[in-house]
Order: C-alpha cells, then sequence, then structure tokens
C-alpha cells in the first residue's frame, strides 16, 4: 500500500519539481538580462541618448526593454508562491497564452530587423540581396504565426496555468527560425569570405560583423534548438524552461549588435578619405565597399561606419 501511494503521488510530483525548474530559469533569465542592461547602460547614454530619434533608435529600445517588460509578467504568473492564490479560467489560461506568442513573435522579428540592417550594410544594400532577404523575412514571419495559430488551440493547462501539453504544430515556429538565422548567417559569411579573398577581410568593420554574426548566430541557434527539443519531453511541463531564455538571448543579440556597431563608429581611428568612399547611394551601407579595388583600399585603417540614413544619426 505505501509503495502504491508512492507511485500515485508521482505525477503531481513531477508537475511540481518542472513547475519549481521553469520559474527558476526564469528568474536567471530575466536577472541575466537585467544584469547586462545595467552594465551597458554607459554605452547607452553616451552612443544612443545623445541621438535624433529615428526608426533604428526606436528599435534599440524595443528589443533593449519590451522583452524585460514581458518576462516580468511572466515571472509573476509563474511563481510557485503567488499563482496557487488565484483562479484561473481555461479562457484566461489561453489569453495568458496568446499574449506570450504575440509579444514574442513581436520581438524575434524586431531582432531580425536588427540582423537584417547588418546584412543589408554588408551587401551595399544590394538589391536582389534586399529582395531575397526580405522574402525569407516574410516567409519566416508567416511561418511563426502559422505554428502559433495551429498550436495555440491545441494547448493544454492546469489549474494554475501551467502548459501540460502542446500540439507539435509549435516545432514549425521554431524551424522557421532557426532557418532565417541561418539563411542569414550564410550571407554574412559568404560575404566575410570574399572579403578576406579580396584583401580586406581583416578590417576593423568586417572582423567586428563577422564575429558577432557568429556568435548571434550560434547563440540563438542553440537555444530555439534546445527549446524545441524540450517538447519531446513526456512531462511538457518542462517545455517553458527556456521561455524567458530565448526572450533575453534575442534581445541580448539584438542591442549588442547596435552597440558594438556604434562603439566602433565612435573610435578615435583614422577615416578612409571622401575621395575613396563609393559613391553609391545606400542608406544603409559601410564606407568600407566590397566594390573597392585592393589597390585603393588602404588596410592599415579602419574605417567608419555608416549604417543610418543621413537625416537621422542612429
Amino acid at each position: 500500500m505505501q509503495a502504491e501511494n508512492v507511485l500515485s503521488s508521482t505525477p503531481d510530483t513531477d508537475k511540481a519539481f518542472a513547475t519549481q525548474i521553469v520559474y527558476e530559469s526564469s528568474v536567471g533569465a530575466l536577472t541575466l538580462l537585467l544584469y547586462d542592461i545595467c552594465i551597458t547602460l554607459d554605452d547607452e547614454v553616451k552612443f544612443v541618448w545623445p541621438k535624433p530619434w529615428s526608426g533604428l533608435k526606436f528599435l534599440f529600445f524595443f528589443v533593449r526593454y519590451i522583452p524585460l517588460l514581458v518576462q516580468i509578467p511572466l515571472i509573476l504568473i509563474g511563481s510557485p508562491a503567488l499563482t496557487p492564490r488565484f483562479h484561473f479560467t481555461p479562457h484566461a489560461c489561453f489569453i495568458w497564452q496568446v499574449y506570450q506568442g504575440v509579444a514574442t513573435v513581436l520581438v524575434y522579428s524586431a531582432v531580425d530587423c536588427v540582423l537584417i540592417l547588418r546584412v543589408y550594410a554588408l551587401y551595399h544594400n544590394n538589391a536582389i540581396v534586399r529582395k531575397l532577404v526580405l522574402v525569407a523575412f516574410g516567409l519566416e514571419v508567416s511561418a511563426m504565426c502559422v505554428g502559433l495559430g495551429f498550436s495555440l488551440p491545441t494547448i493544454q493547462f492546469d489549474e494554475i496555468c501551467v502548459v501540460t501539453h502542446v500540439s507539435a504544430a509549435l516545432l514549425i515556429y521554431g524551424a522557421a527560425t532557426l532557418l532565417f538565422q541561418t539563411f542569414l548567417f550564410s550571407l554574412t559569411a559568404f560575404k566575410f569570405v570574399g572579403a578576406l579573398r579580396a584583401g580586406w577581410g581583416d578590417t576593423p568593420l568586417v572582423s567586428l560583423v563577422m564575429r558577432d554574426g557568429t556568435w548571434a548566430f550560434l547563440l540563438l541557434f542553440a537555444f530555439v534548438t534546445g527549446y524545441a527539443a524540450l517538447y519531446a519531453l513526456k512531462n511538457h511541463t518542462f517545455s517553458g524552461m527556456l521561455s524567458g531564455w530565448l526572450l533575453t538571448v534575442f534581445s541580448f543579440s539584438g542591442y549588442r549588435v547596435l552597440l558594438n556597431l556604434n562603439r566602433l563608429h565612435d573610435a578615435d581611428t583614422p577615416r578612409l578619405p571622401t575621395s575613396q568612399t563609393s559613391t553609391h547611394a545606400s542608406p544603409f551601407q559601410f564606407t568600407t565597399m566590397a566594390d573597392m579595388t585592393d589597390r585603393e583600399l588602404d588596410t592599415s585603417h579602419s574605417y567608419e561606419l555608416t549604417m543610418f540614413r543621413p537625416t537621422s544619426h542612429f
């Protein structure tokens, strides 16, 4: 009889343990994001605050602070101390999941826009590349919405809104993100290899773009893959363990890329003379353009980043 009681209590024990792990993981993700925002606040004040408002400045603040604001209510709802005191209807739990899904899509899309601008600049706003990237981005967002649309109605909850089951259709959501990140990284790597062969791949700007592109791709790829893999577990309560971390790493990648570019731009280094810069009109471009010849390029200099439209400086 004692053994039977232990066995019969195992599912509830597993769910309670999984809920605690998910909560602690979410707290850790939020804490790390808040810590990184604090240690980079000086850079934000120096590089971002003085700039006039523009779309890119808005994008910076969005990817930096919206994920933080999204995670705070997730922590409060998931708290083992607070959540059991509330009563949630199935409809309320569904609305809560819709909120999380929509907020996540917006954050991912905003960070993708940051990474897209890097590719545009690296390819000198090439028309073919621009159209390919826009089509790929549209397909990614569409697939993410389709994945959410099919999976949200199948999500099952317990009495405190903990997810106990979700359809495999949600994997479409993760697969779309992985494919798009791989596509952007491939474009970056291809251009970098071409730059190395042309003799200007070791310039500070190109090296920075490749470095940030590599760590951002690996970081996002690892967490999205891990998040998708959690849904293969029998206990779906564990599936939310990386939800907060995904918001953290996407936010971290987005604003760190922009801060690093501005830090390089602000560095007191020699600039390429105006007569040597490209004459192509591009709203997102590097002054070290790929169409420069080896004879024109002096690789002993680091060059100014001109990522923004002439009418706005950030």
